[in-house]
């Protein structure tokens, strides 16, 4: 790595260091106190906010987008702002609403501002579910134990730089919204009451709403709460489960209803998702390989899941019977979310690594569940020290390698981040801005909704982007018949027919708008091209360009 590229990636993570090394002596230091607390506290969160937000503002900065999807997310928020009715001027593909709405700040900035704006949102959202998880373990093993477990999960957060982990992807609100569930449904269980019902089920019926391949954790969670609430001589409290989790579904399809968009919920999201799913391009084995790479590309979830394991289970299996009985089945329920959660992250059969958001959540479950069945429990100086040998097992284990590897610098993204714009990249986007105004839509053929945001313009068509019209599949017919509508309803200024060299998914011009006859004869009759610049061909609507000259 080069000094300049260190110095733009790691500059600001000075004070990170300090922060980090002083959540660790806290939690050692805490490790030994005989009585358990049942909260971590607000200073400690505002220690671990701040030190998060020290390592990765770098990434905040980064100009152009980190994935795909995140280009994709901020361009469908760019256009709820102009009409917020869902479906009807964005189609999500595989994510929801809920997924799209919170990115709405990013839709009030400027170009490449909203990239920072999206990511420090994500920041949030993970954090949160952080905040909801540490919380959930310090109920059930006391904030000694859960601080340790949260460092790890903290430092793999904090330290990654790699464009799939660190951008605002589809799989960060449901695992808010499921770690906020299970925090609910800890305090359920030691506090009953309606209210608390109604919120846990309220929590996992949205889940489906942000990302559907997030519905076997919120399904499984419910299952989990409802059985529990009736071996506690509860029976009555499966009316609220039941209408609660109904209550998303009712209020999506019933703004569906009233908006006439029923089609366009039912054939993309419900029907696309099942398409997605049964449609897989690799092997279980196959994905299952291609995720742990994916894993281990920047090293710090991979030496978390790796350390986790090779210091908790022998531990576990060793104290599991002397363990007592709500410690045990808390890790059973643990480990069998740690499973589903395994599953939806495999189950698209694509080694996509964002997909791996779904999976620190129930590894923080699982490791503090795991360590609580061997953390000493009396109250005497013996196992004071039990507790801070294990504590330092522990964190040499999980926390060790990460600062090890972080220390060293090796960093395969650097450069990847560090890249600045093309300026054919830039004038592409002053193009588009010379010929369309503010508010004005963008249709674009392709997969580059880099440009929407860039140049700070909505879509014209509900889906960003048109794998579903380039792909072959049962759905393809619906999907290029609603595209010509919206695009011929729309009339954009300008479309852009991103299938060329160096874009992504689609570089073969064989496969450019021409290839769909309806869109071809619609082009050429209301559009001139202006312009071949980075891969993409732009066209302008025929009455925005300028008089020829006589």
């Amino acid at each position: 790595m080069t000094s300049a590229v260190q110095a733009t990636l790691f500059s600001p993570a000075a004070p990170g260091w300090i922060l980090l090394l002083l959540a660790v002596g806290w939690s050692l230091r805490s490790a030994a106190e005989a009585t358990p607390a049942p909260s971590l506290g607000w200073k400690w969160w505002a220690l671990t906010a701040v030190t998060l937000l020290c390592f990765r503002w770098p990434m905040l900065w980064v100009q152009h987008q980190l994935n795909p999807d995140e280009s994709q997310l901020i361009a469908g928020a760019l256009t709820l702002r102009h009409d917020p009715v869902f479906w009807r001027s964005v189609d999500g593909g595989t994510a929801g609403p809920l997924d799209y709405f919170p990115l709405l700040p990013a839709a009030w900035a400027d170009g490449f501002a909203s990239y920072a704006v999206a990511r420090l949102i994500a920041l949030g959202v993970v954090f949160g579910a952080v905040v909801f998880a540490g919380e959930t373990l310090a109920l059930l093993a006391g904030a000694a134990l859960a601080r340790l477990v949260v460092l790890p999960a903290l430092a793999a957060v904090a330290f990654t730089t790699s464009p799939d982990l660190a951008h605002y992807s589809t799989e960060l609100l449901p695992a808010l919204l499921l770690a906020a569930a299970g925090y609910a449904a800890v305090r359920q269980s030691r506090a009953p009451s309606p209210r608390g019902l109604w919120l846990i089920a309220l929590l996992l019926g949205g889940v489906p709403w942000a990302k559907l391949q997030a519905a076997p954790l919120a399904g499984a969670m419910w299952v989990l709460v409802a059985v529990h609430e009736n071996r506690s001589g509860r029976p009555r409290s499966l009316l609220p489960l039941i209408a609660g989790v109904l209550l998303p579904a009712v209020f999506w399809f019933g703004a569906a209803l009233l908006t006439g968009q029923i089609e366009h919920l039912v054939t993309p999201y419900l029907l696309g998702n099942l398409a997605y799913v049964g449609t897989p391009h690799f092997s279980w084995l196959e994905v299952a390989a291609g995720q742990w790479q994916n894993a281990l590309s920047d090293g710090y979830l991979g030496f978390w899941l790796a350390g986790a394991a090779l210091c908790l289970v022998p531990l576990a299996v060793w104290h599991f019977r002397s363990a007592p009985a709500a410690s045990r089945s808390a890790a059973l329920t643990a480990t069998l979310l740690f499973a589903i959660g395994v599953f939806v992250a495999l189950a698209p059969r694509r080694p996509s690594a964002h997909h791996l958001q779904l999976l620190p959540l129930p590894l923080l479950w699982l490791t503090g569940t795991a360590l609580a069945l061997a953390w000493p429990r009396e109250t005497n100086s013996t196992p004071g020290r039990k507790r801070l040998w294990l504590a330092g097992v522990f964190l040499v284990c999980t926390l060790g390698p990460q600062l090890a590897w972080r220390v060293a610098g090796i960093d395969s993204y650097a450069a990847i981040n560090a890249a600045g714009i093309s300026p054919a990249r830039r004038e592409l986007s002053r193009l588009v801005r010379t010929y369309s105004a503010p508010g004005e839509a963008l249709a674009v053929w392709g997969w580059r909704c880099s440009l929407y945001v860039e140049a700070g313009r909505p879509q014209a068509t509900r889906q960003a982007q048109a794998e579903p019209q380039l792909r072959e599949g049962p759905l393809q017919p619906y999907f290029l018949r609603r595209y010509l509508e919206d695009f011929t309803a729309a009339r954009p200024p300008v479309f852009a027919d991103a299938v060329g060299p160096g874009n992504f998914a689609f570089d073969d011009r064989a496969r450019a708008h021409e290839c769909f006859p309806p869109l071809r004869q619609w082009v050429q009759a209301h559009y001139t091209q202006v312009a071949d610049l980075d891969g993409t061909r732009l066209y302008v609507r025929n009455d925005r360009l300028p008089p020829a000259a006589p």
